[in-house]
């Protein structure tokens, strides 16, 4: 069995992994220790990213010190960037980002769950978005990027993604909604060419909101052809990202899944999204 672990973390692709410096939380490892774990475990790569920053020129340093493992840089559109800022989004397009998320800790969905006060939107109420929101896909689509919901609502979300489809965006992650959107909104979210992302960190204790079959069983009802797993990992109290990426896989196959099942929630489908396949 470990040496079919070994197999399935070979070439795969963790597209959420966190590392410092990180101005928001405190995290375990830095972008170099991160970096170095997921090469000696051979995986294909991963996909940087900060709540707080663009990760392109991390990224590319790291690259050019472990070269044939491809790490991507990614924005995620807080207001520590300015919020919905195509002028950030088109800055890290040049400096070969691929991933943009929209808001995460300053989305006004997420910062009312909170009782923080209002945040950042990208759809009003009639589910019409934002011009940033249009502007910032027209970039995503015109340098081939790839995009992530972030935590804005579930009726944000499948706006987000119904405009997107229109304008021609052909890369989009549904950021872990497990729990937060509905089974009939996740569904229309895959509809409408969306990838759920299920985070091994769900299933973690310091999380413990999801046993591995509940995870499994979440994942097969919308399909594994329509899914990826990720880390979610960096937290201090968690595994580096690479082991963590071989506990998933680990936990994946002790709940039944199949070796052709894991490797395609880890290695094909998330290289397709990101452009690798």
């Amino acid at each position: 069995m470990n040496e079919q672990i070994e197999e399935i973390l070979r070439g795969a692709y963790d597209l959420h992994v966190h590392a410092a410096p990180d101005g928001s939380q405190q995290r375990r490892m830095d972008a170099l220790e991160v970096a170095r774990c997921a090469y000696e475990a051979e995986m294909g790569g991963f996909v940087l990213k900060s709540h707080d920053y663009n990760t392109a020129p991390l990224t590319y340093a790291l690259n050019q010190m472990y070269p044939g493992l491809n790490i991507l840089g990614a924005i995620t559109l807080n207001r520590s960037v300015g919020g919905i800022n195509p002028d950030a989004v088109q800055v890290a397009a040049d400096l070969g980002a691929q991933l943009v998320w929209m808001p995460t800790f300053t989305a006004d969905f997420r910062m009312r769950d909170n009782g923080s006060g209002e945040g950042i939107r990208v759809a009003d109420h009639d589910g019409i978005l934002t011009e940033g929101v249009l502007e910032v896909l027209e970039i995503i689509v015109d340098n081939d990027m790839t995009l992530a919901s972030g935590h804005i609502s579930p009726a944000e979300a499948i706006a987000l993604f119904e405009a997107a489809r229109a304008q021609g965006v052909s890369r989009m992650i549904a950021t872990h909604p497990d729990g937060v959107a509905t089974p009939e909104e996740q569904r229309r979210m895959v509809a409408l060419g969306a990838y759920p992302e299920y985070t091994f960190l769900t299933c973690m204790p310091s999380r413990g909101r999801k046993t591995p079959q509940q995870f499994v069983e979440m994942i097969r009802s919308l399909g594994v052809d329509n899914c990826i797993v990720t880390t979610d990992f960096g937290q201090w109290q968690n595994p580096p990202p690479a082991e963590g990426m071989r506990m998933a896989i680990a936990m994946l196959l002790d709940a039944g899944m199949t070796p052709e099942e894991v490797t395609k929630l880890v290695k094909s489908n998330p290289a397709n999204l990101v452009g690798l396949d």
